[in-house]
């Protein structure tokens, strides 16, 4: 595969252009962004990207991405530097060092070990696919993790102390969230219950079969992490829930702005008929009104970022019989480093909510599929 620089155009459609020209626009009186897009030689291989990257983690140094492959049951190594493929990370799936076809999540650690989790599975390996350590969290707090009642969202390491582990929880039963702080040299763990998440509930719709419970849509939680604070965000409100691992404290901080408000205003009704196509006209209505994304972070500017988005749609349905948006507003806020809002604004390039990305060399970097080869939008805020 061929590297290349092009203009990126709204839609995240992708043009072929000669040389390095970027599209720059004035968005507000509050910042510019610059936008390009690179494309990740792979040699022969055909990376896997029908999860788009959905599971796929950062290096410490921002140096690789490694990318799970859940079909073939295998990693591959992406050099971000050199824009190419390193090499395919072997994973087994039977035997000492077997792992799940499906798992919740996976990060690596300062060591460059790959811990990978999924319900009672607590396993580090290293590089080469062989396994470093059992954590055998489920042995340790039995009584928590020991079914499949108790969902393992996220973990995160303490950079200040390498047997100090924390975990994102969902229980399915009240749809409740929760940390466990770990402590793996004595074996002992505190919980830590997550209030803040229960003023989202409204926002839930339980889906029905013949009476019986069969799931819920609603709202989303996106936990993430830098070098001191969990951040745990929602689609629903303009809000987090932070815990400081210095200071081990909990706290909230929100915002409400003219262009994003405090929350979404649309409340869906409590419970739908799973066999009727009530649950596609609440998705409908739901994404019609502002979705909050995710937070990341640039260690250099010590800055936060956060896209968030409204949707339009018309008639169309898709296989699933799901509405297909026709296009989205996104928008982009930018928070200082103590997530004092900086600046906030419509970014016209952008049609659709950006699918993984991540902060290197201070560009955010968004996920693109081109012809079924890895491209990456950078963009940089100034």
């Amino acid at each position: 595969m061929r590297n290349g620089i092009f203009v990126f155009l709204i839609g995240l459609f992708l043009a072929s252009c000669d040389g390095n020209e970027v599209e720059k626009s004035e968005l507000s009186d509050s910042f510019t962004v610059t936008l390009d897009t690179v494309m990740v030689d792979s040699g022969e291989e055909f990376l896997y990207l029908q999860d788009n990257l959905f599971l796929s983690e950062l290096d410490a140094e921002d140096g690789y991405l490694i990318n799970f492959n859940r079909q073939e049951i295998g990693a591959e190594r992406i050099n971000l530097d050199e824009l190419k493929l390193d090499y395919l990370i072997p994973l087994e799936k039977e035997g000492p060092n077997g792992i799940p076809q499906y798992i919740s999540g996976f990060l690596l650690t300062p060591e460059e070990h790959i811990f990978i989790w999924n319900y009672g599975f607590y396993k580090i390996f290293d590089q080469e696919g062989k396994l470093v350590r059992d954590l055998e969290l489920d042995k340790l707090a039995p009584e928590v993790l020991g079914g499949s009642e108790i969902y393992p969202s996220r973990f995160y390491l303490d950079p200040e102390d390498s047997n100090r582990l924390l975990g994102h929880f969902i229980k399915w039963e009240d749809k409740s969230y929760f940390l466990m702080d770990f402590d793996l040299e004595s074996g002992s763990y505190t919980e830590i219950e997550l209030p803040f998440f229960e003023k989202t509930q409204v926002y839930n719709t339980d889906i029905l079969y013949e009476g019986n419970w069969m799931g819920s849509y609603g709202t989303g939680v996106y936990p993430f992490s830098n070098s001191d604070k969990i951040i745990l965000s929602t689609n629903v409100l303009n809000e987090i829930q932070i815990f400081d691992l210095k200071r081990d404290t909990l706290y909230t901080k929100g915002w409400d702005t003219p262009l994003l408000g405090s929350k979404r205003g649309y409340l869906p009704p409590k419970e739908v008929d799973g066999q009727t196509d009530e649950i596609e006209e609440i998705r409908k209505m739901a994404e019609s009104d502002i979705s909050y994304g995710g937070f990341i972070y640039d260690k250099a500017s010590k800055k936060y970022y956060r896209f968030s988005k409204k949707s339009y749609f018309g008639e169309e349905k898709d296989e699933y019989g799901s509405y297909v948006p026709t296009r989205s507003d996104v928008y982009l806020s930018v928070f200082d480093a103590d997530l004092e809002l900086l600046a906030e604004a419509l970014v016209p390039e952008l049609s659709q909510e950006p699918k993984r990305h991540f902060v290197k060399d201070g560009q955010i970097w968004m996920y693109l599929n081109v012809d079924d080869e890895l491209g990456f939008v950078r963009l940089s805020v100034e």
